[in-house]
């Protein structure tokens, strides 16, 4: 009896241990799209509509999960990435179509983000003319220099900065009675700038970036499917991680509510000073900095990922300039484009964000619909396809998705 109790102790403690070694995609992927227009668009929906949207982000993170796992199992069982898949069965032409689409988007990305970096650096009082560069080229050196495992080590460390939203969370006066109501109290308003934020807010929280950049790391990794069922578990505490964050943001953010009109983060953070205190500005800048930080190198990698993997070029963290030039070119492209754009004086930042949101959005839906596609196809899944309940969950969330897009559009048109 002993015997067997103990070899059962060992047998979850060994299974723990390889759920461990598995961490890095989901969380990196999941956290880090919590970047600068996602910290915007969560904070003004706490400021502008208090906790009225806070129980939009359990379903959101849910359909995180079930798009997260299926690229997950999509890479650990092909050994590919998405845009390999998508050239492979769609053809070279349709590949261009959606990698031209996807590099539009990056470059806005890299501008978004890091004009996250701009507003952070000049919360802590430093200007963006003399932070900006400066951080981007130690980034690109990261990058460059670091293998996968080691670059893997220092974004799961920069995961724990996120904490710093949790514990502005707690420093603010947040009635939790009516945080608990909100949760459990669907509401919807049918006007414009609500349905523009609820788009934005299922559009931040799952964008084209990160399902392409999550099959590639899958891949990088090399989880195959025989360490794919524990892999799953690394998705599940992606998703919780992700979804305490988005909950903290919009519950901090909504003790302005009524009080103030902000439209970025780094006004949240002026505003919310007097309620929290002088620690909850820094601990907002501390969080957008590691944010955007991250996602200014993981988002134009995964346009980089994609576009190599299209044309067959090398990529990879693992591999040297020299050994991946175009991979790093990309790469290097994006991020420089990026910071020319930031840089402009007089630019608004938080326009930048609106277009790379904006360009996310109408690049989501297509991709969606050919990973479902993927995923069906017996001869490329054999018996790890989807199964009824995956697809009834996958194609009901796609077209919600694809609805959400169309009113963002309609709206945006019609000047809403």
């Amino acid at each position: 009896m002993n015997s067997t109790v103990n070899h059962s102790r060992k047998g979850i403690w060994a299974s723990i241990l390889i759920v461990l070694s598995l961490m890095g995609p989901g969380l990196i992927t999941g956290n880090f799209g919590n970047d600068a227009g996602g910290i915007t668009t969560y904070s003004v929906a706490g400021i502008d509509f208090g906790l009225g949207m806070l129980w939009m982000v359990a379903p959101v993170v849910f359909i995180l999960l079930i798009y997260q796992e299926m690229s997950g199992r999509l890479g650990a069982v092909t050994g590919k990435g998405l845009s390999d898949l998508i050239r492979e069965n769609f053809g070279v032409k349709n590949a261009v179509y959606i990698m031209t689409g996807k590099f539009l988007a990056g470059i806005a990305n890299a501008a978004s983000n890091i004009s996250g970096i701009a507003a952070a650096m000049m919360l802590l009082g430093v200007s963006k003319y003399f932070a900006v560069p400066l951080l981007i080229i130690a980034l690109w050196l990261l990058t460059i220099k670091a293998n996968y495992r080691r670059f893997e080590k220092i974004f799961l460390v920069g995961i724990l900065f996120f904490g710093c939203y949790i514990i502005a969370g707690f420093l603010a006066p947040v009635d939790w009675k009516l945080v608990g109501q909100a949760i459990i109290t669907p509401s919807f308003q049918f006007d414009h700038k609500f349905t523009m934020l609820a788009v934005a807010l299922i559009g931040t929280t799952l964008a084209p970036w990160m399902v392409f950049y999550h099959q590639s790391s899958v891949v990088e990794k090399g989880i195959n499917i025989a360490t794919y069922k524990y892999f799953r578990w690394e998705t599940l505490f992606a998703g919780i991680s992700v979804g305490l964050v988005i909950f903290f943001i919009i519950v901090t953010s909504s003790c302005l509510y009524k009080k103030v009109s902000v439209q970025t983060a780094q006004e949240v953070a002026l505003a919310l000073e007097p309620l929290g205190g002088k620690y909850t500005i820094l601990l907002f800048a501390l969080g957008l900095l590691v944010a955007s930080t991250g996602a200014s190198v993981i988002l134009p990698l995964s346009t980089s990922f994609s576009v190599c993997e299209i044309f067959g070029w090398e990529s990879g963290v693992n591999k040297r300039f020299i050994e991946a030039p175009h991979f790093y070119g990309l790469f290097t492209l994006q991020l420089i484009i990026g910071t020319i754009i930031v840089l402009i004086p007089g630019i608004s930042l938080i326009k930048i964000m609106i277009i790379s949101q904006t360009l996310n959005g109408l690049l989501l839906p297509p991709v969606l619909i050919i990973m479902l596609i993927l995923i069906n196809k017996k001869k490329l899944m054999a018996e790890y396809k989807n199964g009824l309940v995956m697809n009834t969950i996958g194609i009901a969330s796609t077209i919600a998705i694809t609805i959400s897009v169309v009113i963002m559009v309609v709206v945006g048109l019609s000047g809403g």
